[in-house]
Order: structure tokens, then sequence, then C-alpha cells
């Protein structure tokens, strides 16, 4: 499942409906951009109740077994009233964010280089691989998904450098059909509505406004994630002049119904 943006998908129970939806939809696009090692339901619970509202939907981590309910977790968030002692239940780290957090921190990338290229040179075909690219430097959308730029179409760009901590991220929306605005558009959109009394609701997902705005002014592309691509379209990606490293996040196999029983992600 694909987070948009720009989505406006909400349930409501005894709500107020053009409120709660604004409220909501911060809620989603800040978990979305805070949190790209998940994807989240686009059908979130609304409740209102004496203290706020309340605000109930599903993650997944990506990269995880994918199968029935396997891996899901329930994600709780309190909005209080006005918008204030905004508080979201706690989001364990994956083996995708362990690697997000890798980006602008090493200093082997020849080394980490040449380390992936060995290993996916001896993965099988029966594989897809989740990976993380860092690029050489900051760069453009339009670098990276222009049909020229010899890479792959990512599902997700990162917004920020990471040095340690995860980086800001945004969500594949467009299909095939993007048009070079696809991924950061909606982004720079749902940035630009945003106003000093949503800050209460942001700072509960670690996010300042105003460094939101210089991100969405700069416009600049740090890295990408590439989810269940085959070893053969990785080699190809690490070795773009573009990439500065492309990092392994998780590895699992191509199953056919009947192999389910034996297909299992990598273990850390």
């Amino acid at each position: 499942m694909v987070v948009t943006l720009t989505g406006a998908c909400t349930s409501s129970v005894e709500t107020s409906p053009n409120e709660d939806k604004a409220t909501t939809q911060i809620v989603l696009n800040a978990l979305s951009v805070t949190r790209p090692d998940y994807e989240f339901s686009l059908a979130p619970v609304l409740r209102k109740s004496d203290h706020g509202l309340s605000i109930t939907l599903t993650a997944h981590p990506i990269g995880a077994l994918t199968l029935g309910d396997a891996g899901r977790v329930a994600v709780s968030v309190m909005v209080g009233k006005n918008s204030t002692n905004t508080s979201s239940s706690h989001l364990t780290e994956t083996r995708l964010s362990r690697t997000l957090k890798l980006l602008g921190t090493s200093n082997e990338t020849s080394k980490i280089a040449s380390d992936t290229l060995e290993l996916l040179s001896n993965m099988g075909r029966s594989v897809e691989v989740v990976a993380v690219a860092e690029f050489v430097k900051p760069t453009t959308e339009a670098e990276i998904v222009h049909e020229h730029s010899g890479l792959a179409q990512p599902q997700r760009l990162l917004l920020s450098a990471g040095g340690g901590k995860l980086p800001l991220g945004n969500s594949f929306y467009c299909g095939q059909s993007c048009d070079g605005k696809a991924y950061m558009a909606p982004f720079q959109e749902w940035v630009a509505t945003l106003q000093p009394n949503d800050q209460p609701i942001l700072s509960a997902f670690g996010l300042d406004l105003d460094e939101l705005k210089s991100t969405a002014r700069r416009g600049t592309v740090y890295g990408a994630i590439y989810e269940n691509y085959d070893a053969q379209t990785l080699l190809e990606i690490a070795s773009n002049p573009k990439v500065k490293a492309l990092y392994i996040a998780d590895v699992n196999l191509r199953c056919t119904s009947d192999e389910v029983p034996h297909c299992r992600p990598m273990r850390d």
C-alpha cells in the first residue's frame, strides 16, 4: 500500500468533518514523512471525546513479509483540544530504518559499494531486495526519475541527509506516469498548507514547520528507497555514477502460493 501525501481519507465517528479532516491529513502526512520505513493505511478510524480527537490506523514495515496481517501494527494518535498535547504511539525500529540512518555517516563508501556489488552478484533470481541508494551529492527529482537517468524508478525519495537519524521521505504515488514533479510536488503542496498553529501536532512527530518549509523550498533529494527489485536491476543502480553507495536493507524470496510456508525475509 502506498501513502498519498495529498489524499483525503477519513472515517469519522461523531466528528466535525472539515476540522477533523484537516487534522487527520496533517497526522497521516507527518507519519509518512518521518517514517519512510513504514506504509500506513489510508482509512483511519476517528473518534471524538472530551479529551480531543483519537486517530487509529495500521502500519506495515516496508520489506517485511507481507502475507495477511503479518507484521502489521496499530498506530494511535491523540490530538488534544485546539491541537495541543498531541501524542503518538511508538513505532519500533525496522531493518530499513537502521539502513536509512547510514545515509551521510560513512567514510568507507567505496568498500560498501564493493561489498554490495559482490553480494548482489551472488544473489539468485528468486529474491527481491529492498535497498537504499545514497546519491553522490544532493540532486533534483528530475535528475533521478528522468528516463535517461539510468536509474530505475524508486518507491520513495529521501528529502534530507539523515546523518545518524531517519531522513525525511515521501511516497511514490503516480504509477508509471511520473511527470518529473510526482514525488516532490505533493510534499511541497502539503507544506504550503501548514500554519503556525499546526506546530503542536508537528512537534509530536519531531517536525519543525520552518525546517519543513526550507526543505520544500530547496526541493533537493539525498537518496531513494527501492522496494522489491531484482538483484540485476540493483546492480545497475549501484553502478550508476549518481549513486555514492547502495545499502541492502532486506531480502525476500519470491513466492508462489504453494511456496509460502518456505518464504521468509532476511534475518537480522
